[in-house]
């Protein structure tokens, strides 16, 4: 089914292409192997034609989703076609090539775009250094005028007189190789040497300059503008053709432009070609390898650059410094082909290569030892791959557990158990002596387990089992043996918790321990749990522990009230009843003096409170006060979760934060409390309790379903109704009968009936926010209701019909 869907897919999209140039928005699923040359030369023609370069169009392909392990082969077969004159009007015959200097190169026709990286030819040993943008191996036009340049037509010559005399001329080569010197007249310069040139025209000029005799006078002859050159090249190239070359470029200038040897193309027998004559064979891997460039010659107008076909090509793979490719020469060895490679890796086996050959009719295996690598012969298309050592030890012996290094060690001729364990530097303090296990890897990759008893060893009366190859030694603890023994101790320490037993723990020992008596412990009544053996199983009531009971003091130092524990014990260490912890309240807002206190007894109430803060402010709005607490426990009532879900569907979006908040607010009534101190209403304060007065607000504030929520002053005996009506009405999805009310201190109220019929409506005072909750929304009868009712309905006819039978 998932290639049917992509077949499908790929159609789909070959046919957008073949349409129109405009990519389909995804193209994820397509795969370069799968779009035809005809296909892709119809594409990139209509790309063309639209204005689209080759990067712009695998950017292009990049953002609409096509895979970018694709693309590599899609750029390959894209260069060619652009490269070569397979598309209509794309025929490259003369390529032109611009480099920026302070002189000037010779203007060109055609602007050619660098070949990029190609990945599909980087495992060539060198076909990076002409696929890589980065490298540009442009002719230095700012270096000194060479003194062996042959002047030809075209070139700029600046003569510089200097001295006694003071002359410069820009002298423009004419087509026929002469130049018009001021004074001296024509000279001709065509075929000479910049040296050469120099003398001629200080020879023309000495009569006009006598001083060039003396030397008081100097003369001087660079280049201005170079001459443009054209090159040939041809072969095993990726792009044959003629191009334009500033003078001073060299071979491997020319090579790199035409994007160097093809994936077929010779790096090693390169041939430049200059008057019918070959005189320079350049190998590339002198330059790659060694970095030399004897071969990189100057090249000259009409050169031509032959680039044959490899004659052998190797494959090497594996653990190598730089696998691929390689061109090898027909007297070369497989050693000279590894360091073309780099050499091999810290992990690769030297022992043997392995590969494969290309026979007549089939492929055959070889393999060559590690030793007769300088005499093996490689054959063209030869593939050879280095593989990593095994996993492996010749000479590994382990051991583990008490000893003091342990760890793996070299095995030598004749080892026992005792030399190991010295080389391990001994046995620790804590070894089980009664057994040590070796694990015995046999040939078949078998475990075999061989128990060494240590005793004798230790006396010195044997040396133990004589090891062998990847045997594993494991000598235990004595405390691997037995359970982890720990103490628990709780309650009014310092640091409570779970300690490690020890032999001759005291009850003091680990209260130190647990860094010592908490302020508010006591040392009487002190507990410790302790873990019976004995238990009657079959007797209802049995004791499971033992509890033992001390009285003492907090004095760690003396060994009074000492006890000695045992394994498993646990202890509390009760606190003092008589011993309190401040307990603090704040109060804040229109009061005289707001702060923070300290109760002076546990039945401290509000009204004490108010009165030690010096009283209320007459901008108190006494009506709004609240009580905000720290809660004890979860708040989960029914009327919370009403509020809160009248609040999630109010279209105000007021959301009910005191649900998952840590504190909640009381809600008092002030006004009373202070007409009735120490009544039932007179709340006694708590640890955390803060009381909050708020200033007096003269607004009401109408939310939820209204058309205009907004702030309203507030005016005696205006009902809940009024306010909303000044609000604009309900809306049409409001709940108006749910209407609530919430005070400033923090309660709330909401319409009530009297008798079931009259409404009842919540008295409004200042600060006060009135809240019109949305209707709740109507579901419909779905499949699963509609699937219970029928269910319902069938079992109750069921039951009918049972009962009437």
């Amino acid at each position: 089914m998932r290639f049917f869907r992509g077949f499908f897919f790929l159609l789909l999209c070959i046919s957008c292409i073949s349409v129109s140039a405009q990519l389909p928005s995804d193209l994820s699923m397509v795969k370069a192997a799968q779009i035809s040359d005809s296909q892709l030369k119809q594409y990139i023609n209509q790309a063309k034609a639209s204005g689209m370069t080759p990067q712009e169009l695998e950017t292009e392909l990049l953002k609409r989703g096509f895979p970018s392990s694709e693309m590599e082969e899609l750029k390959v077969r894209i260069q060619q076609f652009v490269g070569t004159s397979e598309i209509p009007g794309a025929s490259v015959k003369d390529e032109s090539v611009n480099f920026a200097s302070k002189r000037t190169a010779p203007k060109t026709d055609i602007q050619y775009e660098s070949l990029e990286s190609i990945k599909k030819r980087s495992r060539i040993f060198g076909s990076e250094l002409f696929s890589n943008t980065n490298l540009t191996f442009e002719p230095d036009l700012r270096m000194p005028t060479p003194k062996n340049y042959i002047i030809g037509p075209d070139d700029e010559l600046i003569l510089n007189i200097y001295g006694m005399n003071l002359s410069q001329q820009n002298l423009k080569v004419s087509p026929d190789g002469s130049v018009n010197v001021k004074y001296a007249g024509v000279i001709n310069v065509n075929g000479l040497s910049v040296e050469a040139a120099t003398a001629v025209f200080k020879s023309r000029l000495v009569k006009f300059y006598p001083a060039l005799n003396s030397g008081q006078t100097k003369l001087q002859l660079t280049l201005g503008n170079i001459r443009s050159i054209r090159v040939i090249l041809i072969g095993a190239i990726n792009r044959p053709g003629t191009y334009t070359l500033p003078s001073l470029a060299t071979l491997f200038n020319a090579l790199y432009v035409s994007g160097g040897p093809a994936e077929n193309g010779s790096f090693r027998n390169i041939e430049l070609i200059r008057n019918n004559k070959v005189i320079q064979k350049a190998d590339l891997y002198d330059f790659l390898v060694k970095g030399d460039q004897r071969s990189n010659l100057r090249l000259e107008d009409n050169d031509v650059i032959r680039v044959p076909f490899a004659d052998m090509l190797v494959t090497l793979n594996g653990e190598l410094n730089r696998p691929g490719i390689f061109e090898l020469r027909k007297n070369e060895s497989l050693e000279e082909a590894l360091q073309y490679a780099g050499g091999f890796k810290s992990k690769a086996f030297r022992g043997r290569i392995t590969g494969n050959r290309i026979a007549d009719f089939e492929r055959k295996v070889i393999d060559v030892a590690g030793d007769s690598l300088h005499a093996f012969k490689p054959m063209n298309g030869d593939e050879f791959f280095i593989d990593s050592v095994i996993n492996r030890y010749q000479n590994r012996v382990i051991i583990k557990g008490a000893v003091f290094k342990p760890g793996a060690y070299a095995l030598e001729n004749g080892m026992t158990l005792s030399n190991l364990i010295l080389k391990a530097q001994g046995l620790k303090e804590d070894v089980f002596t009664g057994r040590a296990l070796v694990v015995r890897t046999r040939q078949d990759l078998s475990k075999e387990y061989i128990a060494v008893d240590l005793k004798p060893i230790i006396a010195g009366n044997e040396s133990g089992l004589q090891l062998q190859k990847e045997d594993s030694v494991h000598i235990a603890s004595i405390f691997d043996l037995k359970d982890t023994a720990t103490i628990t101790i709780n309650g009014a320490v310092r640091r409570p918790g779970i300690f490690r037993y020890e032999d001759g723990l005291s009850l003091k020992s680990l209260i130190f321990k647990a860094e010592g008596f908490a302020d508010n412990a006591t040392g009487m009544g002190i507990e410790i749990s302790r873990r019976k053996r004995d238990v009657e199983v079959n007797k209802a009531g049995s004791n499971i522990v033992e509890i033992i009971r001390l009285d003492g003091n907090k004095d760690l130092s003396g060994t009074s009230t000492d006890l000695v524990l045992m394994p498993f014990d646990i202890v509390t260490i009760k606190e003092d009843p008589y011993y309190q912890k401040q307990i603090s309240v704040k109060i804040s807002g229109e009061v005289l003096m707001p702060a923070v206190y300290t109760l002076q007894s546990r039945e401290e109430r509000l009204s004490s409170l108010i009165s030690r803060a010096g009283g209320l402010l007459y901008t108190a709005n006494v009506n709004g006060a609240k009580l905000i607490r720290l809660k004890k426990g979860v708040v989960d009532t029914a009327e919370v979760k009403r509020l809160f879900m009248a609040a999630v569907k109010d279209t105000s979006k007021v959301k009910a934060e005191g649900v998952n908040k840590t504190t909640s607010d009381v809600a008092i009534d002030l006004n009373y409390i202070l007409k009735h101190p120490g009544s039932a209403d007179d709340i006694t304060l708590e640890e955390g309790d803060e009381l909050i007065i708020p200033r007096i607000n003269n607004t009401v504030s109408v939310n939820g379903e209204v058309f205009k929520p907004l702030d309203i002053m507030y005016e005696k005996g205006k009902k809940m109704n009024d306010y909303i009506s000044d609000a604009g009405g309900v809306t049409q999805l409001a709940k108006r009968n749910r209407a609530f009310v919430i005070y400033a201190n923090g309660s709330s109220a909401k319409i009530r009936k009297t008798l079931g019929v009259i409404n009842n409506y919540p008295k409004i005072y200042p600060g006060s926010s009135i809240y019109v909750p949305e209707k709740p929304k109507k579901t419909g009868l779905d499949a699963a209701k509609a699937g219970i009712f029928i269910s319902a309905i069938t079992a109750l006819i069921t039951a009918a019909a049972l009962i009437v039978k």
